[in-house]
């Protein structure tokens, strides 16, 4: 029965969280820190550190617009830190694994608050990485790109779906 009550508890965690994404944030505020996720996650792919910092940089001064109170607060600091890691980070695995944790962020941000733009944008999956528990990311096209593994494993992983855009223009 306690096993039960804390699974119910935890969903309800969860579900406030998700609330608390809809209430606070809105699809013009994703807009601006989708496009320097997407250059983190391309530079990444591409093995060039330096401009993955650069595009953390850029992802961190948007930021600065976030909601930031109340309920929003929590979720606005978890959007941050593992950014902040990327732009500090000694090495590329280091930013690789903060890439990680901040792609789970902008899954969920895109899926439940949503964009403005049309583009497409896709959730890629690569099960080897991270010592094959795998990774998830975002990428803003269906020919994968693999920021965990970069030239080693450039294409390693699939499309698992659609997350924002019209349906239309992924086949362009």
């Amino acid at each position: 029965m306690n096993k039960i009550l804390q699974l119910a508890l935890g969903l309800l965690i969860s579900v406030s969280i998700l609330q608390a994404h809809s209430d606070a944030f809105k699809p013009q505020f994703v807009d601006t820190v989708v496009d320097p996720y997407l250059s983190i996650q391309k530079a990444l792919a591409g093995d060039d550190l330096k401009a993955a910092q650069a595009g953390a940089k850029v992802f961190l001064e948007a930021m600065e617009e976030a909601p930031n109170a109340g309920e929003a607060h929590q979720e606005t600091v978890a959007l941050r830190a593992p950014v902040k890691r990327i732009a500090t980070a000694s090495d590329i695995k280091v930013a690789r694994t903060a890439f990680l944790e901040s792609s789970r962020q902008m899954i969920a941000l895109i899926e439940h608050v949503g964009v403005t733009k049309d583009a497409p944008m896709f959730t890629a999956f690569c099960p080897m990485a991270f010592d094959g528990k795998g990774g998830e990311w975002v990428q803003s096209d269906e020919k994968v790109a693999n920021p965990y593994y970069g030239s080693m494993m450039f294409r390693c992983g699939s499309i698992q779906k659609q997350i924002a855009g019209s349906p239309d223009h992924s086949h362009e």
